[in-house]
């Protein structure tokens, strides 16, 4: 059986696509320039130590038996929390945190389900995962932080935006203005709407002759057939567009180490990838290489089924978008079915900006052109001065 280990995540036309590499047999590939160099990796060089050097490690509670971990890196000025995408961890932010703390104190929180953190059954809808934060900000007696987020962790940054508007000073979207964190209800967006529609259907056992109970689960309906179309082209425009894809998954010698497989993510990713995440994410076996993931995978299954339908919320608001963005697929063998499946990721990217826009006029949008979906690893020079303008306007 093929291991793979959960990147992140992206929005494909409303869903929430888990972005894996896999260990055999193939791995994410792309054909455009990353801006930003890339830093020197040497596999036969671990620097996960050096990386942890970094930051102090805490553990705070937040709901009964349910503990978060958190990373201080330390720095002066406003508290600035960093949040992961799915299936990742603070200590993904080991190599941007330290370049902030120069005008922040940076914090990272590890989600449940992940890492350090606890791993309860239930508890992971989006609302959840935001009462943590919010407990875990309480806890270490922040007063209104900035908190960005990557990738799904765009979830948690519009519940607390639009349940908690008076706990944060802003709110940073790394590439994670999608569909599960600020929906438009004239397109739709898959996962959410199930879930949405699965609510409906709950509520109509208790009343099942309520007209308008009737007419509201009919609206859903069209809702859903709509997002679920819009869902299906996607995934036949990409399925197009990776066939003929030359398997590129690491070598026996890329798994061997910890070292080795993180330069192989970071070629992947178009940024070094902290090796210090790398094991959050996975055990080591018995040789020492890349051994089993750790998060099971109900935890992954259950936030997918907890997205529900968020707006932008009235408080500052910078999005950061990597637009257009460097492929996150195979590269397959049709150039056009390639280059066509580009153009209408871009253009979700788009509407998401008008999306967000149109909901939040103030909303602050920087563009990264052929940045990754990791846009803090793939240009991070530019993401950090993004931070800074943005926080220099709240003071």
């Amino acid at each position: 059986m093929a291991m793979s280990w959960t990147l992140g995540s992206v929005s494909l036309s409303g869903m929430m696509i888990t972005l894996s590499l896999l260990l055999s047999p193939m791995a994410l590939a792309s054909n455009k320039k990353v801006e930003m160099p890339r830093q020197a990796c040497s596999p036969d060089v671990s620097t996960w130590q050096d990386e942890q050097s970094h930051h102090t490690q805490h553990f705070v509670p937040v709901a009964d038996n349910v503990t978060l971990e958190v990373l201080d890196w330390g720095g002066s000025g406003r508290p600035l929390v960093l949040l992961a995408g799915l299936g990742n961890t603070a200590h993904v932010f080991d190599s941007i945190a330290p370049r902030l703390s120069s005008n922040f104190h940076v914090y990272g929180i590890t989600r449940r389900g992940f890492g350090a953190s606890s791993v309860p059954k239930t508890g992971y809808t989006a609302d959840r995962l935001a009462k943590d934060v919010i407990a875990a900000i309480n806890a270490l007696g922040l007063q209104r932080p900035i908190i960005a987020g990557h990738s799904i962790a765009g979830e948690e940054l519009s519940e607390i935006g639009m349940e908690f508007p008076g706990r944060v000073a802003g709110l940073i979207y790394l590439d994670a203005a999608q569909t599960y964190a600020i929906y438009d209800p004239t397109r739709g967006a898959y996962l959410p709407d199930i879930s949405q529609l699965t609510s409906q259907i709950a509520g109509m056992h208790d009343d099942p002759l309520n007209a308008q109970k009737m007419t509201a689960l009919l609206d859903d309906v069209s809702i859903l057939k709509h997002s679920l179309g819009d869902e299906i082209a996607a995934i036949k425009t990409d399925d197009a567009s990776v066939a003929g894809a030359l398997g590129s998954g690491p070598s026996n010698s890329e798994k061997a180490s910890f070292a080795a497989f993180r330069c192989f993510i970071s070629k992947q990713l178009g940024g070094t990838f902290p090796e210090d995440e790398v094991r959050q994410g996975f055990t080591s076996n018995a040789t020492g290489g890349v051994g089993e993931q750790k998060a099971p995978a109900f935890v992954y299954n259950a936030i997918l089924k907890g997205e529900e339908r968020l707006h932008a919320p009235d408080v500052p608001i910078l999005a950061i978008v990597p637009v257009p963005r460097v492929p996150d697929l195979p590269v397959g063998s049709d150039p056009a079915k390639r280059e066509a499946a580009e153009e209408m990721h871009t253009r979700m990217q788009e509407a998401q900006i008008v999306t967000l826009k149109r909901q939040q006029p103030s909303a602050e949008v920087v563009r990264i052109p052929h940045g990754s979906h990791y846009i803090f690893l793939s240009n991070q020079s530019e993401v950090v001065a993004a931070i800074e303008t943005f926080g220099d306007k709240l003071r």
